[in-house]
């Protein structure tokens, strides 16, 4: 017979899985979302024109605010609560105050915005445009502070907060400019892979940047503390996604968009070395939770998310989500998950 201790360990366990708490109807596919802790709300894009928001305790949508033509991505600032959609028809960034839920500004940027990111200590808000340009927004003023053009089509960005460096990656030009924020003047270009169309991911803990390569077999290292070439890390597979654990120093990397079922790379930052290659579906976004040591990978041709121990990289749990999972956030406040659906969010309460 099991003992009553052995009952209240695997109760335990039990109870550690994260699972799905609720699914949230949207009008419309849901695109971008991010996550403000600090006021427990998760802000989505929608309906091609319109950012809607959702409160985390409620799990209700509680207002849609109507921004520009063609929103792609969101920032939020957590210190100011204003949130910034750019969106690419109108070559605008639309900013919206998280406290009244109205959209206060609309700031001409370059054409073609794309990428957006903030860095927080400094108020300034960076837009690749892939145009040729990026832009540099004051969060103060919301003022356009400096454009700066470097050809080619930047498109994402990664932002390092503690030494103040932005990372924009370039398609056309297969290189990532680095820019002082403090001087506003890109410090270096450095060469990466081929078509590194995908948000790049930073390490502050060990000021490393890692730069997946969409039409290349390896990943791009880059070393932030000299921001010399970049390092080569061999996957032997082009990449479409890659996120960051800078609690246990892992990088995980996707590999998808090939006929077949993708692939899962864990990484050591410390070696650089691939430690464990596990079976995805093909179409897939990832996310991490550095608090429970969790990754999440969703599979966007199905309602199916996957749930790994960063620890022993077994799946530990799959969750039914709505239709088609996609784009996630996490709240880290709440420990909780935002899946973004076709006509839904899921949300996933995790636990350690």
């Amino acid at each position: 017979m099991t003992s009553k201790k052995q009952h209240s360990v695997q109760l335990k366990a039990r109870q550690a899985k994260p699972k799905v708490v609720t699914i949230v109807p949207v009008s419309g596919v849901v695109g971008d979302i991010k996550a403000n802790p600090v006021t427990n709300q998760v802000y989505f894009v929608h309906n091609e024109d319109e950012v809607g928001i959702l409160d985390g305790k409620k799990n209700k949508i509680i207002s849609n605010v109507k921004v520009g033509g063609g929103a792609v991505f969101l920032a939020v600032n957590t210190r100011t609560n204003r949130v910034y959609s750019t969106n690419f028809r109108d070559a605008t960034v639309s900013v919206i105050d998280g406290k009244t839920h109205r959209r206060i500004k609309t700031i001409q940027v370059g054409k073609h915005p794309f990428g957006i990111g903030i860095h927080l200590g400094s108020n300034r808000i960076y837009v690749a445009n892939t145009s040729g340009s990026i832009t540099i927004i004051s969060g103060i003023s919301n003022r356009v502070l400096k454009t700066l053009r470097v050809g080619g089509s930047p498109t994402l960005l990664g932002i390092n907060e503690r030494t103040n460096r932005i990372y924009v990656t370039n398609t056309e030009s297969d290189a990532v400019h680095v820019i002082d924020g403090k001087s506003q003047k890109v410090i270096t270009t450095i060469k990466v892979g081929r078509n590194p169309i995908i948000t790049p991911s930073v390490n502050a803990e060990t000021n490393r940047i890692y730069v997946a390569n969409n039409l290349s077999r390896y990943l791009s290292l880059i070393n932030g503390s000299n921001n010399h070439k970049s390092v080569p890390i061999l996957l032997g597979r082009v990449q479409s996604n890659v996120a960051v654990n800078p609690a246990t120093n892992r990088i995980y990397v996707t590999s998808a968009q090939v006929e077949g079922r993708g692939k899962l790379f864990v990484i050591s930052g410390l070696s650089n070395k691939v430690l464990k290659t596990l079976k995805i579906p093909t179409f897939t976004e990832i996310a991490v939770n550095p608090q429970t040591n969790h990754y999440f990978v969703s599979d966007s041709e199905s309602n199916d998310l996957f749930v790994y121990s960063g620890s022993t990289n077994a799946r530990i749990a799959t969750l039914r989500t709505g239709k088609s999972a996609g784009n996630m956030t996490l709240n880290t406040r709440t420990n909780r998950l935002y899946v973004g659906n076709e006509d839904s969010i899921t949300v996933v309460q995790d636990r350690k």
